[in-house]
């Protein structure tokens, strides 16, 4: 159930981008991001389905991006950056922080109630989710979306033993 290590497979361009310091800041992220919703991207128009609750892909994607965000901005060190990312079939939900030697891990011994359900709630609303580490002192966390069926990752090329990968996926700034 832990995220997969894996860079989502295709090239992406970056729709939008936030930098958040604080949980105080995650309110003007989740109406950034749904400001720019919906982009071209098929993903984010679908419309709602009773397999997630009756979430539209613009509620699923905002939804997922608060919870990684807030992981991120408990268990990371700072900077965080949060990344609407589209090739114009498949949105990406990217949330970037300063902690590569702390994998996500989903935890299976808490209660409901007792938080700590971010993750778990991201893999069963985005159709996948994963992370990967950069030679640049970033981890990745990110959850993909689409209007099919899911789309395989690809293997983490060109990653260290400890997961790093080099810059230069994502297109854009």
């Amino acid at each position: 159930m832990t995220p997969v290590e894996a860079v989502p497979v295709g090239r992406l361009d970056v729709v939008g981008a936030w930098a958040v310091r604080t949980v105080d800041d995650l309110a003007d992220v989740r109406a950034a991001l749904e400001a720019r919703l919906p982009c071209d991207c098929p993903a984010a128009q679908v419309g709602p389905t009773a397999d997630v609750g009756g979430l539209s892909g613009r509620q699923r994607m905002v939804l997922v991006a608060s919870e990684l965000v807030a992981n991120a901005l408990e268990h990371a060190r700072p900077p965080v950056v949060a990344r609407l990312l589209c090739d114009g079939d498949v949105a990406v939900v990217d949330v970037a922080d300063h902690s590569p030697d702390a994998p996500p891990v989903v935890p299976h011994d808490r209660e409901p109630g007792e938080g700590g359900h971010g993750l778990r709630l991201a893999k069963t609303i985005a159709d996948e989710v994963g992370w990967y580490c950069t030679d640049r002192g970033e981890k990745h966390v990110w959850a993909r979306f689409t209007t099919a069926d899911r789309a395989p990752v690809a293997a983490p090329e060109g990653l260290a033993t400890h997961g790093a990968a080099s810059g230069g996926f994502y297109r854009g700034a």
